[in-house]
């Protein structure tokens, strides 16, 4: 890597990840900001994607109906999703009726894919910050369940590329991503699964032993099948990075893409399936 390139990948992640860090901290508005932020810039992204394949996605119906998917998350709880999804999928069939130029089917689940990846599956990291009082816990708690997450994954990357670059002899997924190993996607599973335990015996003693186990199991595996997700995308469009709006780091897409698939398994898991939810 290039000192200017380090250099710029340095002073981003001085500048953002504080503020990052604070506002899933704090919670709230200030929570439904940054997702917001996240999720419109990343769709932004994906539709660059899709352009450079020749396609026409509805953005601006598309980004509405993204903005009011996560505020339904933040004020209801997803409690009239399917409703904003469904008038979504009527006024994007209009519009393509009435367009009416490229690929319409290509154009029409381009869109919807955006949606549901940016407005449905990011929604859930949000969803995470509220769900302690879901559950009867103190609003605060969430903080820590946000932030464990993040840093997590910021271990289990830092983690494998180091191990992946130093010790890594086997091709994980070479059409896809062709520096990633088999032995660094094991070092960040291990690392991410041991940081979730380590932390969360310290930080969240609501979370059982089982519930610290399989949080970090989702992390370590659904995580990396996430950027590898993303990183698909990237090589059928022919991009190293989705954008450069974070100098040296890439896109937002580049840089939070382990949410979109792990948000909403975590989720999930802890409102149904964790001994928090058990009766």
């Amino acid at each position: 890597m290039a000192f200017a390139q380090l250099k710029s990948r340095v002073l981003v992640a001085v500048v953002a990840g504080p503020l990052v860090v604070l506002a899933m901290y704090v919670g709230r508005v200030w929570m439904l900001f940054l997702v917001m932020g996240i999720a419109l810039l990343s769709q932004w992204e994906f539709y660059q994607l899709c352009r450079k394949k020749g396609g026409l996605p509805a953005a601006a119906l598309s980004y509405i109906a993204t903005a009011a998917l996560i505020l339904d998350m933040y004020v209801y709880q997803f409690s009239h999703a399917v409703e904003i999804f469904a008038v979504y999928l009527v006024l994007l069939g209009i519009f393509n009726l009435w367009r009416f130029e490229g690929a319409p089917l290509f154009n029409i689940s381009a869109s919807v894919l955006g949606v549901a990846l940016m407005g449905i599956l990011l929604s859930y990291f949000l969803g995470l910050r509220e769900l302690p009082r879901e559950l009867g816990f103190d609003y605060s708690r969430g903080a820590y369940w946000t932030l464990t997450v993040v840093f997590t994954f910021w271990v289990g990357d830092t983690v494998a590329y180091f191990v992946g670059s130093s010790l890594g002899r086997r091709k994980l997924a070479s059409k896809i991503s062709p520096k990633k190993t088999v032995e660094g996607a094991i070092a960040g599973f291990i690392s991410m699964v041991l940081f979730v335990v380590l932390v969360g015996a310290s930080f969240i003693p609501e979370w059982h032993i089982r519930d610290l186990l399989i949080v970090g199991t989702l992390c370590g595996t659904v995580g990396q099948m996430s950027d590898l997700v993303e990183s698909m995308f990237k090589r059928d469009a022919g991009v190293k990075d989705t954008s450069s709006i974070l100098p040296g780091h890439g896109g937002i897409f580049d840089r939070f893409d382990v949410l979109f698939l792990t948000s909403p398994a975590v989720y999930l898991y802890l409102k149904y399936l964790s001994a928090m939810a058990a009766p």
